[in-house]
C-alpha cells in the first residue's frame, strides 16, 4: 500500500495495518534487502518541537537504505506554507514535528513531496504508535484478544490515544486504566472505547490488576498532575511498578514505556526479561523504515500532488493549540457531526462558535 502522506494512524484500515504489520515482520528478518531501498533520495528531517531520538532514528535509517538525511532549521517569522516549500524544493520525503496541532496535516496541502507526521502537538504521533502496536506484535505475535492496562497520566496523550485506537480494531481487547491521580477518564477516551463497544476498567491501585494483564503501557507520571506533593507521595506506592510487584504478574507479561520515564518504572525492572521498552526503541527505528517505505520509496520520480482541500467552512478554528492560530492563510476544515458540530480537521478538536 502506497501512501502520499502519513499524518495519523488511521491513515490505516484495520485490513491495510495488518499488511503493514506483516510487513513489519518482514522487515525486521531481512533488512539488508532494503540497503539501497532509498538510494539516491533525501528526506529532510524539520524537527520544528525537538525530539533528538526520532530525528537520529530517520538520519539512521536514510543511512542505512542509501540515502541522506538533512536537517532543516525552523526560521522565526516565515510561514509553514513558505517553509515547506523549500523544503519540498530539496528533499523527496519531508520529516515533519511540530508544536502545534494538525502542523502535519497543513504541510501536506503545499507539500510536493510526502509528508511523514513525527509529531503534532499532542494530537497524534503515527510513526511511534506504529511501534507501538508492532512491539506488541513481535512479542506476542497477535494482537488481538489481550488484557491491556495502560498506567499514567491520560490527558492529552497522543501516544496512549494512537495505541489505543490501533487496539481498537481488533476483537478481544480489553482495557484496564491505572489513574494515578485518582482522576477520571476524559471523555474522549471514553468515545474511542464506546465507539468500537470495548470493555474497560478504571482502577487507582496497578498491584489489583497487575496479575491479570497481558501488556502494561506505562507513561511518565507528572507530579504536576496531582492536587499537591503530599497527594503525590501518598499515592506513589500504588503505581511504582519494581522488582517486588512483579512477582505477581504474568510470566509473559509485555512491558511498555513511552519514555521518559519517571519514578513509575523503577530501573530494577530493566533486567526483567518481561521488559521490552528499550528493545522498543529498535522497533521504532523499523517504524521509520516502514514510513518511508510507505511515502516514498517506491515512488520513481520525486514530486507528487499536495494534499489541497477547498475550504468546508467559513468559521475559524478558535483553539491557541491548532496550527490555524499561528497561519492564517489555512484553508478552513471541519468534520460535521450527526449532532450538528463542528470539529477541526487540523486539531481535531470542537468548535465552539460562542468563543
Amino acid at each position: 500500500m502506497a501512501m502520499k502522506r502519513f499524518i495519523d494512524i488511521t491513515d490505516f484500515t484495520r485490513e491495510e495495518l495488518r499488511e503493514t504489520l506483516n510487513q513489519f515482520s518482514f522487515v525486521k528478518e531481512n533488512s539488508s534487502v532494503y540497503a539501497n531501498e532509498m538510494k539516491g533520495k533525501t528526506v529532510v528531517n524539520a524537527f520544528f518541537e525537538e525530539n533528538q531520538f526520532a530525528q537520529a532514528a530517520f538520519a539512521a535509517v536514510a543511512a542505512r537504505t542509501g540515502g541522506a538525511a538533512i536537517n532543516y532549521k525552523y526560521a522565526d517569522g516565515v510561514s509553514l506554507k513558505d517553509q515547506v516549500m523549500e523544503m519540498s524544493a530539496i528533499g523527496d520525503v519531508i520529516v515533519l514535528s511540530h508544536p502545534k496541532k494538525g502542523a502535519a496535516r497543513a504541510a501536506s496541502l503545499y507539500a510536493t513531496v510526502p509528508v511523514i507526521n513525527a509529531g503534532d502537538g499532542e494530537r497524534a504521533y503515527p510513526v511511534r504508535t506504529l511501534a507501538d502496536i508492532s512491539t506488541v506484535w513481535m512479542e506476542k505475535r497477535h494482537v488481538s484478544n489481550l488484557k491491556v492496562g495502560f498506567l499514567g497520566d491520560f490527558s492529552n496523550n497522543s501516544q496512549v490515544k494512537g495505541f489505543l485506537q490501533c487496539l481498537n480494531l481488533y476483537k478481544g481487547n480489553e482495557f484496564y486504566f491505572i489513574s494515578v491521580n485518582g482522576k477520571p477518564l476524559s471523555d474522549d477516551y471514553v468515545a474511542l472505547m464506546e465507539k468500537r463497544e470495548k470493555p474497560f476498567v478504571v482502577f487507582d491501585n496497578l498491584f489489583e490488576i497487575l496479575p491479570q494483564l497481558d501488556v502494561l503501557y506505562m507513561t511518565k507520571v507528572e507530579k504536576a498532575s496531582f492536587d499537591s506533593q503530599i497527594m503525590y507521595e501518598s499515592r506513589k506506592h500504588n503505581f511504582t511498578l519494581d522488582e517486588r510487584m512483579l512477582m505477581v504478574a504474568k510470566p509473559d507479561l509485555l512491558i511498555m514505556h513511552a519514555f521518559p520515564r519517571g519514578e513509575e518504572l523503577d530501573m530494577s525492572v530493566d533486567s526483567d526479561s518481561r521488559a521490552k521498552y528499550f528493545r522498543a526503541f529498535g522497533y521504532f527505528t523499523d517504524a521509520c523504515l516502514i514510513s518511508l517505505i510507505k511515502t516514498v520509496s517506491n515512488k520513481p520520480g520525486r514530486n507528487i500532488a499536495p494534499s489541497w482541500e477547498e475550504p468546508t467552512h467559513q468559521h475559524k478554528c478558535n483553539k491557541a493549540d491548532c496550527i490555524t492560530s499561528t497561519e492564517g492563510y489555512l484553508p478552513p476544515l471541519f468534520h460535521e457531526t450527526t449532532g450538528g458540530k463542528l470539529v477541526c480537521k487540523y486539531c481535531m478538536q470542537e468548535l465552539d462558535i460562542n468563543e
